[in-house]
């Protein structure tokens, strides 16, 4: 049976990982049902997941162009 670590993490047996196709950088989700604590694995990266829990679309142009606008904005900062 697995421990939780003091860091609150637990490792999912590897016939359970193998079984449910589990691999590294899945999303995880935690919620509580009946009592019981229910942990389902999303396919998908971590902005996948955002996106389905905000119910929005990210218009990646905007926030590249706003990326770039802050990392040049910090780097004259850190000129002066």
């Amino acid at each position: 049976m697995p421990r939780i670590t003091s860091k609150g993490q637990i490792t999912i047996p590897k016939e359970i990982r193998d079984k449910f196709n589990i691999k590294p950088h899945d999303i995880g989700e935690f919620m509580v049902k009946e009592g019981k604590i229910i942990f389902t694995v999303k396919k998908g990266t971590i902005l996948d997941a955002h996106i389905e829990k905000v119910d929005k679309k990210i218009d990646f142009k905007k926030l590249r162009e706003q990326m770039e606008k802050d990392i040049a904005e910090n780097v004259i900062r850190k000129m002066k």
